[in-house]
């Protein structure tokens, strides 16, 4: 069994675009591509301008803001991860961010692996990108052959094809039109979804019925 978890917005307090596009010299143009996105532009359309708007960006930059991200993890996200994996779940986390800012936040939860974008460096700087998927749902696809059972956790529309595709997807914070439109449970806070599970709700009662498969 699979739990593939979104990361900003779900399991952290975070958004790598918008700290960068305060630091950066483009910061204008990369808040502009920010809205675009959130007003209906494809999200793999908006991510790849985004990253043309900052060619030649220093790595360290790129470091500093994702080192940034390590004091914002919601505090009950390691306790979800540790839940899932007295459950039997493989944790991942799913992100569209980047492998410099993934990594050392997947080690402080501690989940067994995950899947994100890559820089590509040329002295330095940043010179383009290595695309490890256009859409979440692609991550389901290939893990498909692997696991009996693959539930998912997002917060945001750039994760409906993977809460879509799942055996069960589960919505975090304001978007109940989300969890409708992806048939999904829905809950307004990450402690809202561990305390449900902790106490026999709805949601483990679902999972029960996986571990039980």
């Amino acid at each position: 069994m699979a739990a593939l978890l979104d990361l900003e917005g779900t399991l952290l307090d975070y958004e790598f675009w918008e700290e960068l596009s305060r630091r950066h010299e483009k910061g204008e143009v990369l808040r502009d591509l920010l809205e675009r996105g959130l007003s209906g532009q494809p999200w793999f359309e908006s991510f790849i301008e985004r990253v043309k708007a900052i060619i030649g960006t220093p790595k360290s930059l790129i470091e500093e803001v994702s080192s940034l991200a390590l004091s914002k993890i919601k505090p009950e996200a390691r306790e979800l991860v540790t839940v899932l994996k007295k459950l039997g779940f493989t944790t991942i986390v799913v992100s569209g961010g980047f492998e410099e800012f993934v990594s050392p936040i997947s080690n402080e939860l501690g989940v067994d692996d995950f899947v994100s974008q890559k820089f590509l460096y040329h002295e330095g700087k940043v010179v383009g990108v290595y695309t490890a998927f256009k859409d979440k749902g692609e991550v389901v696809d290939k893990i498909k052959p692997w696991f009996d059972v693959i539930i998912s956790i997002g917060d945001g529309y750039n994760d409906a094809w993977m809460l879509r595709k799942s055996d069960l997807g589960i919505v975090i914070g304001k978007r109940k039109d989300l969890s409708r439109e992806v048939n999904a449970l829905h809950y307004d806070s990450l402690r809202g979804l561990v305390e449900d599970i902790k106490k026999g709700g709805l949601v483990a009662q679902k999972l029960e019925r996986f571990i039980k498969i």
